[in-house]
Formats: structure tokens, C-alpha cells, sequence
């Protein structure tokens, strides 16, 4: 589903990935752990078509992506994305968020939404919600589609606690309701105990398999 083939990025004069391999298959969730700044967000940002790859492959599906975007460009890689800042559309009510990449199925997305503990807030702006809200929309937003191909960036951070356990949980059976390929990223590796079939770090540009997780069933 993703592969990088001898991947390297550079940001400036960052090494961000030097000769990188993943293969990640339908089904499998990866974990990326590192520090701030190692590359996680531009690994992902590669996989979406956001940045490209300074040399190397990157397969979606089997599929050549282009280093330079051509042969398959962003809109059309249907990848569910989370971004770290959520990146909701500020003008946009939640509901009308999640109802844009639905093809306007407000139905849907207010289905997604109640998934998500949201339902109550539809109505209101982003700037109407708080942080750990705007994340869980975000997170609904890229979850609704039912992508084979999901990229989550630091899903569980500005949670509070108690909402930590349930919203993974809620990550482990849409991911699963799809059979997707995930790659997650994260500094904290217990965001993903139970879910990570394979746990992998990154730091210097290195890329390095540290273990395997059994799945939530």
C-alpha cells in the first residue's frame, strides 16, 4: 500500500531521511516515534504529495507517485490526512468540515461527528471549540471517507487523559472498519500500545524498526 524505495529528503540543511525503506501493507498500523523536528510531519507530508522526494520512490498502491508530483498528484492519492494542527477550515462550521470531503453528505458527517463525542458542537466554528475538540474533528474529518490509506499526525496530543483510551480505541476499529494502511506518528509511543502493529523510530534521517505491538481485536 506504501513503500519508499531509498527515499531522502533534505529540509535546508536537515537530512530528514537518508536512503529510507517502509513498506507498509493494507491492514498494518506504523507507528513513527521521535523527538520534535526529526521529520515525522514531512515523512507523511511526502506520502500525501505535499513535499517531494529529493531522490527515490514512493509507492502508494503499487503505484509510482513521481518524484515531482506529475504522476500522481495529492487530490488524487485519496489518503485520509490528520494534521497536527487540525487545519480546519476556519469559515466552515464542523459539520460543514466534515461534509465538504463527503461530497456535501451532511448525514454522514454528522454520523462521523457523534463517533467522534462532537455531535452537540456541529453547528459551531472551529474557533468556537477547543483545542482537544478541534483535533477530534480533525480526526473525523480524515477517518469519514473510509481511505484505505490513513496519516495520522500526533492524534492523541491536547487530549486530556480520560479521553486518551477512547479515542484511540475509536482510531483502532475505523482503521479497522476499512482494513487501512495507517502510518501514525508520534513522540509518545504509549499513544499507540495495542493499536502499532510495528513500532519504528526516526531520528537523523534514520528510519529503524524497534518492535512489534500485538493489534486491538
Amino acid at each position: 500500500m506504501i513503500e519508499f524505495q531509498d527515499v531522502c529528503k533534505r529540509l535546508g540543511n536537515t537530512v530528514v531521511l537518508n536512503h529510507a525503506n517502509l513498506r507498509v501493507e493494507r491492514g498494518e498500523c506504523v507507528a513513527i516515534v521521535g523527538p520534535s523536528g526529526a521529520g515525522k510531519t514531512t515523512l507523511l507530508r511526502l506520502v500525501a504529495g505535499l513535499e517531494m522526494p529529493d531522490s527515490g520512490s514512493i509507492l502508494l498502491r503499487g503505484v509510482d507517485a513521481g518524484r515531482d508530483g506529475s504522476l500522481l498528484p495529492p487530490y488524487q492519492r485519496a489518503i485520509g490526512f490528520q494534521f497536527q494542527d487540525s487545519a480546519l477550515w476556519p469559515h466552515m462550521s464542523l459539520l460543514q468540515n466534515l461534509a465538504y470531503g463527503l461530497n456535501g453528505d451532511k448525514s454522514r458527517a454528522l454520523e462521523c461527528l457523534k463517533r467522534a463525542g462532537l455531535s452537540e458542537l456541529a453547528s459551531r466554528l472551529p474557533a468556537e471549540v477547543s483545542g482537544g475538540e478541534a483535533r477530534r474533528a480533525a480526526l473525523a474529518r480524515a477517518l469519514a471517507p473510509e481511505n484505505d490509506i490513513v496519516l495520522l499526525d500526533e492524534p492523541l496530543s491536547n487530549l486530556q487523559k480520560s479521553l486518551r483510551v477512547e479515542i484511540a480505541n475509536w482510531i483502532a476499529r475505523e482503521l479497522q472498519a476499512v482494513h487501512a494502511a495507517c502510518l501514525w506518528v508520534t513522540h509518545d509511543p504509549s499513544d499507540t500500545e495495542g493499536i502499532a502493529t510495528r513500532v519504528l523510530t526516526i531520528e537523523d534521517g534514520e528510519l529503524r524498526e524497534t518492535s512489534t505491538q500485538p493489534a486491538q481485536t
